[in-house]
């Protein structure tokens, strides 16, 4: 190709995807569940097709999958509720418990010369951790709305898969509807991996915290388990709450024990439980992820931490799929499958 046309190429796709990441960051609000929602719909597909096979209707296992991950997220807020109401009435214990930590780290700065009047907040006009029922109210609406959304989304997704995928095969050809095959099957291989690490991990955690003495060991292994999902940022997020709490608890000897605990334990899974990192699974680099999970929370918010890796592998399947744009894609790819034909006939 010329290299005008090549560069009116790219100039198309670089407008058009401005204009869509615009459009996106714009109506965050309403596209965040939807996408939430299609790719929920992307990772389950799988099961419903064997569900399927074994002569279930297709409706019946739609139902099955969607009221299964009901039933999951409210079992998930339930205990995430429980915790902090949990959490919420020792606060009192933990403010005095706050201050004789900062207390100690006073008179150790003022052993190396520096002086250090550290202030507390007020907790005596109500509680932090637990808002105002109005607050409580307005928030709980949102989740509802956003909730239905999803599944509302996921259902039709799954009921209408296969029709889906004949309009694009007959609007993109084969050779789209391959790297986007390709795409689906790394997500679902990632979100398996990390389900069976992040359980397993959740689970070794809680008991590891509960044996420590540190309150609301169920609620942080939920969120190991639930933040296990944002590749490499996940578990350094998580982990800070129950290291902190372990640190008002235990002083500064009990953050680390739970800082390497954690550290012990998602190492032992990643060996033991996996084949490989699950960061590996789609067949992106770690660069490209890394840059593509801050991006998309520069434009999505926090759903954009979840989102960043499975909207760059649709991203890398559509830049796939035009001899102009495959370039780009080709440098989103792991160095192990840069130039390797081989690898990449088997992984479709």
């Amino acid at each position: 190709m010329p290299a005008p046309s090549r560069l009116a190429s790219l100039t198309r796709v670089f407008v058009s995807g401005a204009i869509v990441v615009t459009g996106m960051y714009l109506g965050a609000a309403i596209v965040s569940p939807v996408l939430v929602g299609f790719i929920l719909a992307v990772i389950v597909t799988p099961t419903v097709h064997r569900l399927e096979e074994r002569g279930l209707p297709r409706a019946a296992g739609v139902l099955a999958m969607i009221g299964g991950i009901a039933g999951v997220a409210l079992l998930l807020v339930a205990v995430f509720s429980l915790s902090l109401i949990e959490l919420d009435s020792a606060l009192p214990a933990y403010q005095d418990l706050l201050q004789a930590q900062l207390e100690t780290l006073q008179a150790w700065f003022a052993d190396l010369g520096i002086t250090t009047s550290p202030q507390l907040p007020d907790v005596s006009s109500g509680p932090l951790l637990i808002p105002s029922l109005g607050e409580i109210l307005v928030g709980l609406s949102i989740l509802v709305v956003d909730f239905l959304v999803i599944l509302i989304v996921a259902v039709f997704m799954l009921l209408e898969v296969a029709s889906i995928r004949g309009k694009l095969q007959k609007s993109l050809g084969l050779d789209a509807i391959a790297e986007l095959n390709r795409s689906a099957s790394n997500l679902v291989a990632y979100a398996s991996l990390r389900t069976k690490s992040g359980l397993a991990t959740g689970i070794a955690v809680a008991i590891f915290l509960l044996l420590l003495g540190i309150d609301a060991p169920a609620l942080w292994a939920v969120l190991i388990v639930v933040l296990g999902y944002i590749p490499y940022f996940g578990l350094p997020i998580a982990s800070v709450p129950p290291i902190g709490l372990a640190w008002l608890q235990h002083g500064l000897p009990g953050a680390l024990a739970v800082a390497v605990g954690i550290f012990i334990v998602d190492l032992l899974a990643r060996r033991f439980l996996l084949p490989y990192p699950a960061e590996r699974a789609l067949r992106i680099s770690p660069l490209t992820i890394i840059l593509s999970v801050l991006a998309w929370t520069l434009v999505l918010g926090v759903p954009g931490l979840f989102l960043g890796a499975p909207l760059t592998l649709l991203v890398k399947a559509v830049l796939s799929s035009s001899e102009e744009t495959r370039w780009m894609a080709i440098l989103m790819e792991q160095s192990e499958d840069v130039g390797s034909p081989e690898k990449r006939s088997t992984d479709r």
